[in-house]
């Protein structure tokens, strides 16, 4: 009798036991999902601000009329602004809106295809369509590693992009008496004293150069480690090779 009483109080405290760490898991997971959707929140915001500042450098490289809708689409996690390749065709994902970004060719309104490029590719990599995420454990790894790392190539292309006339498809780290010594193509160095912002004393050459930018991405790609670190998955290793890639992994 003390046999079986003994017997039934241990698999009650067993099972109860296993119910309350199971408890504690699923509740530990889903405050991590929380980290985690602040943490998407917050790189969205970053890149609010990216585009706000990217506009601003470079006004002439962006459509004013799909501004406030591709801002509306950041900041309510839709996706119905589109665009086109070359051959009119629908873009159908990140990496081909990035592709279009990066193009030696002339692209109107290139700024578009990087806000929207990297704007699909947090919207795939965090699985927004589906964002009610209720423990860190639905995250995809592979697709937040392969985040992790195109947000370094990125911070890398935007910064050193050409076109095929030798100029910067994006100026964010220039200053604007760099800006204007590259566009009138001066060979003489002693020029240099000539140009209007150095002239004028709004500028000289040792003036530090525009980080800001590049500090947002940087901001992104802390963000990602945190979320990764909250599934469970360490950060990859970021090569010079990588970096430097031509190829945006999807």
């Amino acid at each position: 009798m003390y046999k079986k009483l003994f017997l039934s109080i241990f698999f009650i405290t067993l099972f109860s036991g296993c119910a309350k760490h199971n408890k504690v898991n699923e509740l530990f997971q889903t405050n991590k999902a929380v980290e985690i959707a602040n943490d998407y929140k917050e790189i969205l915001s970053y890149l609010n601000t990216y585009k706000v500042k990217l506009d601003k450098r470079n006004p002439k490289q962006f459509n004013k009329d799909l501004k406030v809708a591709i801002h509306n689409q950041i900041n309510s996690l839709n996706n119905i602004v589109s665009l086109k390749n070359f051959d009119n065709e629908i873009l159908i994902n990140y990496k081909q809106y990035l592709d279009m970004a990066f193009s030696s060719k002339n692209v109107y309104f290139r700024n578009d295809y990087l806000i929207l490029g990297m704007y699909y590719m947090i919207y795939d990599s965090y699985s927004l369509k589906e964002f009610h995420k209720f423990t860190a454990l639905n995250y995809n790894k592979e697709k937040l590693q392969n985040l992790y790392k195109n947000l370094h190539i990125l911070r890398w292309r935007i910064k050193t992009a050409k076109n095929s006339d030798g100029k910067y498809l994006f100026l964010t780290w220039q200053n604007n008496w760099q800006v204007e010594f590259i566009n009138k193509n001066i060979k003489n160095l002693n020029e240099i004293n000539e140009l209007t912002y150095i002239k004028t004393a709004k500028e000289s050459i040792l003036s530090p150069s525009n980080f800001s930018f590049e500090v947002l991405i940087s901001l992104m790609i802390l963000r990602v480690e945190d979320t990764l670190k909250n599934i469970g998955s360490e950060p990859s290793q970021i090569t010079i090779d990588t970096i430097k890639s031509l190829v945006f992994i999807i």
